[in-house]
């Protein structure tokens, strides 16, 4: 495993795309952010304690209204407030959060609330 900036280089732009998959879909595909998880294991396996690191990122869930995939009452989520990334499971979500939080990424848009000049 390499360092934070190089995990960060990978994360964040492939947490980018599941965001604007989310919420604009070509096609009813669900999308996983799978080489995420898998960073957020081999970050873990390294020894470092993502549920340690300090940040705006953590995991939560959307309750629905009526059951949902896999007849759950919810959705796990990462959030930072503003932005919300919806992930399979509890777990992954915890492990995205705290690995967003230790690469330092406070944003997934660069660019927020901005409309072009007219």
């Amino acid at each position: 495993m390499r360092s934070k900036e190089f995990v960060s280089t990978l994360s964040e732009p492939l947490l980018q795309n599941t965001l604007r998959n989310q919420r604009q879909p070509k096609q009813r595909m669900r999308y996983e952010p799978v080489v995420v998880y898998h960073l957020a294991e081999k970050t873990k396996a390294r020894g470092v304690d993502l549920t340690q690191a300090e940040g705006p990122w953590r995991a939560d869930a959307r309750p629905l209204e009526r059951p949902g995939r896999n007849s759950l009452d919810w959705i796990p989520i990462v959030t930072n407030e503003r932005t919300e990334v919806m992930v399979d499971t509890a777990e992954h979500a915890s492990d995205v959060a705290g690995l967003l939080n230790w690469c330092g990424i406070n944003e997934l848009e660069p660019v927020s609330d901005l409309t072009p000049p007219g």
